[in-house]
């Protein structure tokens, strides 16, 4: 049976309505539901490799001073020893010093026994600076009848109160004097300094009574 053309027409735009219809809703459907989609994972926290350091080369905190050693083979300073015959400063004698004399330094002697004609004799001194000073010298004055092996003293710095030491062997012959005259210098801030002082032979013969004395 032919319907009419109109209701032909009619029929066919609401079918393509409805198609057009179901598509929109199919089409809203997907766009309201969001795809599932993965959530990206949480970056990772760096963390810093730190290697620690052996233990054996770790430096202590306050490592304590190595101490000085002598190397092997040589030996370490030691003071310079004094003469166990070297007579005690108090038991000394005081030589007299001349009328004009500038140099501050007291001098003492002794003889180790009395002086005789040809025989040896050990004739200590000791000069005493009360000021310091430098270039101090102790020389005794050669004379005709005595024979005297030493050198002179001689001490680049002198201290006060230091105590500078002599020995000397003394033989007198006939005619020897009677005395000694010992000549004492020192350089000072002022300038030179110098001094005669006189040391009796004759003190050899008390000294050697005295020292028998004490012996008995």
């Amino acid at each position: 049976m032919n319907m009419p053309t109109h209701r032909i027409d009619v029929a066919i735009r609401a079918l393509a309505g409805t198609t057009l219809l179901v598509a929109l809703l199919a089409g809203c459907g997907h766009s309201a539901t969001p795809e599932n989609v993965p959530e990206p994972p949480p970056a990772a926290t760096e963390t810093p490799v730190t290697t620690p350091a052996p233990a054996d080369t770790q430096a202590p905190a306050n490592p304590a001073a190595p101490q000085a050693t002598p190397p092997p083979g040589e030996p370490a300073a030691a003071p310079t020893p004094v003469a166990s015959n070297e007579p005690k400063l108090t038991a000394m004698s005081t030589a007299k010093a001349s009328a004009k004399i500038s140099v501050p330094v007291d001098l003492r002697y002794q003889f180790e026994g009395p002086v005789l004609p040809n025989q040896p004799v050990m004739l200590h001194l000791a000069a005493i600076p009360r000021v310091a000073g430098s270039h101090l010298t102790v020389s005794v004055n050669p004379v005709a009848g005595l024979r005297m092996e030493a050198a002179a003293l001689s001490v680049q710095k002198a201290s006060v109160d230091g105590v500078y030491r002599q020995q000397m062997s003394i033989t007198a012959a006939d005619g020897a004097p009677a005395e000694l005259r010992v000549m004492v210098t020192m350089d000072m801030e002022q300038g030179k300094a110098f001094g005669f002082f006189t040391v009796p032979l004759a003190s050899g013969t008390a000294a050697q009574k005295q020292h028998s004395v004490k012996q008995r």
